[in-house]
């Protein structure tokens, strides 16, 4: 009996090591996931903003009413992904920015022209902000040329929905929006996982290591009660 309950444990041990193998590798669990917590208007009558060359200068307001306040994480990090042109996936040359501002805080992301595909999202990620503090608090998205010649200059797609927003461009109301969604990167829960398949694994050794010693003593302690009988 006891040596069934021993193969018992010996398999538990190997069936939570497979797992705990499975989630420390399994890009599924390794990895972080993305959510979008602001979603981008939906693209209609869509015009480019024009080249991001060298003084280009467009920005909107981000409206918050439309936020899902839920999925709010104090640790997850800021994405915007905006909707970009690249005329063709022509040969482009030159840097542009995308700028966060607020009342707290300013941040400016550098983005190299040759990274931007033609018809993808950008996605570009601001690190430490405290999401649940600026939510609904007046933040602007900015989006400037730096370094960029025309004819070798991206663009970025505008749509007539303008449901989040209203784009200026150079202080003229296009009444038009940029094409771009909030989204938050937050970890995924394989580590916390791993944790608790460890801990098992942990208590599952020592009761292999344990159990014989354990019987044996049982076997002693009986031969020596019998012993005293006689």
């Amino acid at each position: 009996m006891k040596y069934l309950i021993s193969l018992k444990i010996i398999f538990l041990w190997t069936i939570f090591f497979i797992f705990f193998i499975y989630f420390s590798f399994n890009e599924n669990y390794s990895k972080k996931y993305i959510h979008t917590i602001l979603p981008a208007p939906a693209v209609r009558e869509q015009i480019p903003a024009g080249e991001i060359v060298t003084g280009f200068h467009i920005q909107q307001s981000i409206n918050w009413n439309y936020i899902n306040v839920s999925t709010l994480n104090q640790s997850a990090t800021f994405c915007i992904n905006l909707l970009m042109a690249n005329y063709n996936n022509r040969s482009n040359s030159g840097i542009f920015s995308l700028t966060l501002r607020n009342q707290k805080f300013l941040q400016k992301k550098i983005i190299n022209s040759q990274s931007v595909r033609d018809n993808t999202n950008q996605i570009v990620c601001y690190d430490k902000l405290p999401l649940p503090e600026i939510a609904f608090t007046p933040t602007i998205l900015i989006l400037e040329g730096i370094d960029s010649n025309p004819g070798k200059a991206v663009s970025a797609w505008l749509t007539s929905d303008t449901t989040f927003g209203i784009a200026q461009r150079d202080g003229v109301v296009l009444g038009k929006s940029l094409v771009f969604s909030i989204d938050v990167i937050n970890e995924s829960n394989g580590k916390l996982m791993q944790v608790i398949l460890l801990t098992i694994l942990c208590g599952l050794s020592i009761s292999i290591l344990f159990w014989p010693t354990n019987s044996k003593s049982c076997g002693d302690t009986t031969a020596m009660a019998r012993s005293s009988n006689q």
